[in-house]
């Protein structure tokens, strides 16, 4: 009995030690390599051949562990804007939001700063209207309306409220138009379907609104599933029958199917666990997008009578045809990348190349350096292309 209470000891001396070294270390590799020294110490510390057994076999997993998630890093590409530190104020930004999961405070300000390698990147003021929009100078009353929405790309990340896409493309047209940002940092086609189904855009019903402008990037494919911790109180959706069906959020779906809710949890830990199914989940991802820009496009039109716009910074043809089939691959493969837009193509909405404008352009001019959001210059370059198609006159 003495040897066995020994044994518990030492095994809940281990057990803390391993779970300081999961909130202390930088990630589950570095903690399962420190559990499986822990485990072979204890092969020799533990008195009893079952114990001593169980303890070189936990060794034997946690170093496995170990070596496969070191195995997945040297696969996985390093994330852009590594060494990039964000922070804002108030410091838990963007708050939540009871359908969308997150969103801004109607009448807010927040304090936005960036730094890297503890030098600054950028600090500014995002300043929020009565509907939760980035502010915009306002149009006349009853003038034409655009609504610009998407993720921090509209938003206007590290740029001055005046200075983002759709508060440009007002100053173009000598503010004789309206417009509303409802870009958020973050934000997913599915935060914007789920706005128009909720009845979150309805207050524009009877207002004379000529296009719906969405800006989308291949980092919101994975968005379309979740893939993100900020992500977890985001509206889901699903394809039943080609149809697309809300089913609450990403975080109430993994409670109630808690073998998917595991293996997410554990991806966030394990790349290689994150790896399993990788082809499939992107599929998925792209048929999600796809349906999910169809949906848009008919809510637009339902809901206004008007088009849905649909500016790109993504891999397309012409991409492949300039550079070949490395160009702009990320975690997703090219060809599906190409594929999807090529999809989106079909529905016969309309298509606003960003390449086109700033191909040949240096990046400092196009990218705010270290962040890889577009600058401001980029978004005149986008705007003035916008007033062509829209405004022409």
């Amino acid at each position: 009995m003495a040897g066995t209470g020994r044994n518990f000891a030492i095994a809940a001396a281990m057990l803390l030690v391993t779970v300081g070294a999961v909130l202390v270390l930088p990630s589950a590799g570095w903690a399962c390599a420190v559990a499986a020294a822990l485990a072979v110490a204890g092969v020799v510390a533990f008195r009893g051949n079952a114990w001593r057994s169980a303890s070189l076999l936990v060794a034997a997993v946690a170093l496995s562990l170990a070596l496969l998630d070191a195995f997945a890093g040297l696969l996985t590409p390093t994330a852009h804007g590594q060494g990039l530190v964000r922070f804002t104020d108030p410091k838990w930004w963007p708050p939540a939001h009871p359908v969308l999961g997150f969103g801004p405070a109607p009448g807010s300000r927040v304090e936005a700063v960036a730094t890297f390698d503890g030098k600054p990147v950028f600090r500014q003021t995002y300043t929020f209207d009565k509907d939760g929009g980035r502010l915009s100078k306002p149009g006349p009353p009853g003038s034409d309306f655009y609504l610009f929405v998407g993720d921090s790309f509209m938003f206007g990340q590290g740029l001055h409220d005046e200075e983002t896409l759709a508060a440009q493309f007002a100053r173009l047209t000598g503010n004789t138009v309206r417009v509303v940002n409802f870009g958020v940092p973050g934000n997913a086609p599915n935060h914007v379907v789920r706005a128009f189904e909720a009845g979150l855009l309805d207050r524009y019903v009877g207002e004379p609104v000529k296009a719906v402008i969405i800006w989308v990037i291949p980092a919101q494919l994975a968005r379309t599933t979740g893939d993100g911790e900020w992500l977890a109180s985001s509206p889901r959706y699903e394809l039943r029958d080609g149809a697309l069906v809300h089913t609450g959020s990403f975080e109430s779906y993994r409670w109630s199917h808690p073998l998917e809710g595991l293996k997410y949890w554990l991806g966030h830990y394990f790349a290689f666990i994150d790896a399993i199914g990788q082809q499939q989940r992107q599929q998925l991802q792209a048929d999600l997008f796809v349906a999910m820009m169809a949906k848009l496009k008919d809510y637009a039109q339902e809901k206004f009578k008007a088009p849905l716009v649909v500016v790109y910074s993504w891999p397309d043809e012409k991409t492949l045809k300039a550079y070949g089939a490395g160009a702009g691959v990320g975690n997703t493969g090219q060809e599906m990348l190409v594929q999807t837009m090529a999809r989106v193509r079909k529905l016969g909405v309309e298509m606003l190349r960003v390449d086109d404008l700033t191909d040949g352009r240096p990046t400092k001019d196009i990218l705010i350096p270290h962040d890889g959001h577009p600058t401001a210059f980029q978004n005149g370059l986008v705007a003035e292309e916008l007033k062509k198609r829209l405004r022409p006159n």
